[in-house]
């Protein structure tokens, strides 16, 4: 059994950067629910924030990162860690600095713990000048994605590189990332993403994923450990009969069994 609460747990990246195993999810969150939850988690001994540009609650979450700063005592930035991701449409290289210089400010922050390419994909960069950063999030025209085909992945993660040596972004990964991603961005820059954070969860649990991560020392951090919302194609494991029969047995909830699961499987305990 771990001697250290699973709220104050650890591990280490493989940059010698430590992000604690649990985080609090602010996707699909409505700008006063994120900035409530917030507060409310790091009450709870929550110190793990998991943002990204294409929510568009990031100036919501720096609200409550304000509220903490002003009410609470005990609160430091240097003892949360935030993470970021930059949207498929702002992958070029002078984009890449756009996203991160308007989350750093809506977040009110002058660094993040961790930044992440939200996915292998690349949109086109159309100018839209309602935008905060004056770039369309999702550039389409007749119902599909206007993507940019001269761009690579490798040209984004060179960026990104760039961006941890400026000391703004502390750690730098990937989301959604398959094997083939990740190994093209290791060929060509010898610089293996701290991070790949994927939906992971009992119905999906990306063991190709794991065992390249072990191989190169890429945490492989979960998203939706609860499962995917059924309504848009996820699987729903909160929910589940066989984990709701564990959970009964163990006098714990269903949440509580998702969580230690994920922690066993994805190796996440190395501080005990």
């Amino acid at each position: 059994m771990a001697s250290v609460p699973t709220n104050k747990r650890t591990i280490t990246l493989n940059d010698g950067n430590k992000i604690p195993v649990i985080g609090l999810g602010t996707f699909l969150s409505a700008p006063n629910e994120v900035t409530n939850a917030v507060v409310a988690a790091w009450k709870c001994g929550m110190r793990h924030f998991d943002c990204a540009q294409f929510y568009q609650n990031e100036v919501e979450v720096g609200q409550a990162l304000r509220i903490l700063a002003a009410q609470e005592p005990d609160f430091k930035r240097e003892d949360i860690f935030i993470t970021s991701k930059a949207w498929n449409s702002h992958h070029r290289p002078e984009n890449v600095k756009k996203a991160l210089e308007q989350t750093l400010l809506d977040l009110g922050t002058d660094y993040l713990d961790l930044y992440l390419i939200h996915w292998p994909v690349n949109f086109a960069a159309v100018e839209d000048k309602n935008a905060p950063t004056g770039i369309k999030l999702e550039p389409a025209k007749d119902g599909n994605m206007l993507l940019d085909t001269e761009l690579s992945i490798v040209d984004t993660w060179k960026a990104f590189i760039d961006l941890q040596k400026s000391g703004k972004v502390k750690s730098i990964g990937v989301s959604n990332y398959r094997v083939s991603h990740c190994q093209k961005i290791i060929d060509e820059t010898g610089v293996v993403p701290a991070v790949n954070q994927v939906e992971a969860h009992p119905l999906l649990i990306q063991q190709e994923l794991l065992d390249y991560g072990k191989k190169f020392g890429m945490h492989i951090s979960a998203y939706m450990p609860f499962g995917g919302d059924p309504s848009r194609g996820g699987s729903q494991v909160l929910g589940n009969p066989l984990v709701k029969d564990i959970a009964a047995k163990y006098g714990k909830d269903a949440g509580q069994v998702l969580c230690s699961w994920g922690i066993k499987v994805f190796d996440l305990d190395d501080e005990r």
